[in-house]
């Protein structure tokens, strides 16, 4: 298994502690927001060393930018009446950087959502009275970070993005171009064709294929941990230039 948090290393420590207790061969990794041309993707560092210098650096400047938008976010929020949602947003995660999914969880909390997804859909989706948009670093340099550390970068998703077919073949193409390996096939809570279109990319741009359950929060059902539907045969697993023969 690999932990991809977003854009942070912090997990690393306790999450390799964990799975070496359980007999489990836990890689680092992480996953990082990255602006493209025509929008945002998500790239996946996968077998990284987190104490590389650009690395950390790049991560830092990414939670510089989360915490900037948060920052905005509650100042939304609270101008659209969900009173005390900065405090206690703020108090629950200490020294850490809030996301969309903190303030999410706040709101069904304090009532003014039933639920995380109605939390996201009514206050925090684009054009909603908490959403605040953010600067990422661009494709390029994330691919560098990764690259730096020894890493695999990973385009993670490709069908989330709401792009045109056209436009997703641009992303790629700009990912491949960037030095970009390998890209998610299978993923949890997608769509029923989507591990079919991810191949289809996978094969015409000469990728590696990934997998990953995308699990950001005990409170989204509908995404387990390690369910997920086999790669493709006729695909090369990222892992296997790594000795792993099978991935759960």
């Amino acid at each position: 298994m690999a932990l991809t948090d977003h854009d942070t290393l912090d997990g690393l420590e306790e999450a390799m502690g964990a799975a070496r207790t359980a007999g489990i061969e836990c890689l680092a990794g992480i996953e990082l927001s990255a602006r493209w041309a025509r929008g945002v993707v998500h790239i996946v560092g996968l077998h990284l060393d987190p104490t590389a210098t650009a690395l950390r650096d790049g991560v830092r400047a990414q939670q510089a930018e989360r915490r900037r938008r948060a920052e905005q976010i509650a100042e939304r929020l609270e101008r659209a009446g969900c009173e005390g949602v900065a405090t206690r947003v703020m108090a629950a995660v200490g020294d850490g950087v809030p996301g969309r999914a903190h303030f999410a969880r706040d709101l069904v909390a304090a009532g003014y959502a039933k639920t995380m997804q109605q939390a996201f859909d009514r206050y925090l989706q684009r054009g909603r009275r908490g959403y605040a948009p953010v600067h990422w670093a661009r494709l390029e340099a994330v691919v560098d970070w990764i690259h730096a550390a020894g890493g695999v970068a990973v385009f993670a998703h490709p069908l989330r993005y709401h792009l045109s077919r056209g436009a997703l073949r641009a992303a790629v193409q700009a990912f491949c171009e960037a030095g970009g390996e390998a890209i998610e096939v299978c993923n949890g809570g997608g769509g029923r064709d989507d591990p079919a279109s991810a191949a289809a990319l996978a094969r015409r741009y000469n990728l590696k294929a990934s997998m990953g359950s995308d699990f950001h929060d005990p409170e989204f059902p509908w995404v387990e941990i390690g369910r997920l539907a086999p790669l493709p045969r006729d695909l090369e697993p990222v892992w296997q230039a790594w000795g792993f023969h099978d991935a759960g």
